[in-house]
């Protein structure tokens, strides 16, 4: 199991407990930036429609980072290096 520090510069999914981006999900595709003691440094486009929405703005100038604590965050999704393979796709299991 990788650790969380090995992950930085990854693309990672992560759930936002606090943060609703849509009315459906807090869940989003991320890439982990920096990682502090107290929470995890975020950038990724839903985070950047988001700000754009609150701000009724249509451009920022850079991409924007987001720190969000360890206490906001349900759980991350990382990928292991090895291929993933779907058992309903395979015909292994029934949907």
């Amino acid at each position: 199991m990788p650790q969380l520090a090995e992950l930085k510069g990854q693309e990672i999914v992560v759930w936002l407990v606090h943060m609703v981006i849509d009315q459906t999900t807090n869940v989003m595709l991320t890439r982990l930036v920096d990682i502090e003691p107290n929470g995890i440094w975020i950038e990724g486009r839903d985070l950047a429609s988001h700000l754009h929405n609150l701000t009724q703005s249509g451009i920022v100038p850079r991409m924007p980072l987001f720190f969000v604590p360890f206490a906001q965050i349900g759980w991350i999704c990382g990928s292991a290096d090895y291929p993933s393979l779907s058992e309903t796709r395979l015909g292994l299991k029934s949907l």
